[in-house]
């Protein structure tokens, strides 16, 4: 994966976008034919891959949702994981992120939403809520391995990126290539 000039590799000011890292996840490993033994290597492996590119003090993160499926009884891990992640990270939440969203503000997001529009992407978990403004271009999660991109939507998902944030300059090259990745 060619990098240079992005992130902590290049020291200027990135966004990234990242989604359905659902750490803690052993079944996922299995649904996504993810390439890990089990969720604590798989949960190393991400924050790796996540550090390696997130500059602390320059970046921003959007977590397009599914972070974990720890519900209440288990905030403690929810913390230990956003401790982990660099960077300033606004969090839109997934259908399997369990926590009342002040709860995830409290453990380290900046802030929480359940859409967010960038004023040049719409970040919505689901890509079919972009049916109601085709217009835009979305980024999303959700669909794991169904498609990267379509039509006016770029899944962000780690399952099709190498487990990796991916930047908002691949996000544009993705956009721009009118190709359909499914």
């Amino acid at each position: 994966m060619e990098l240079s000039g992005y992130g902590k590799l290049g020291g200027k000011q990135m966004n990234w976008y990242w989604a359905d890292p659902h750490f803690g996840h052993d079944m996922i490993i299995e649904y996504c034919k993810r390439p890990y033994k089990n969720s604590k290597k798989m949960e190393i492996d991400l924050i790796r891959k996540y550090k390696s590119l997130v500059d602390p003090e320059k970046d921003t993160v959007y977590i397009i949702g599914d972070l974990t499926l720890a519900g209440p009884q288990n905030q403690g891990y929810v913390l230990h994981i956003v401790n982990q992640l660099a960077g300033r990270k606004i969090f839109i939440i997934g259908n399997h992120d369990k926590l009342n969203p002040f709860t995830y503000v409290d453990l380290g997001m900046e802030s929480v939403h359940t859409a967010y529009d960038t004023g040049k992407y719409i970040l919505h978990h689901d890509p079919a809520a972009a049916i109601t403004l085709p217009n835009r271009k979305w980024l999303c999660g959700h669909v794991h391995t169904i498609f990267k991109k379509i039509r006016n939507i770029v899944n962000v998902g780690v399952d099709q990126h190498g487990f990796f944030p991916v930047s908002e300059d691949e996000v544009d090259k993705l956009f721009a290539d009118e190709t359909d990745r499914i």
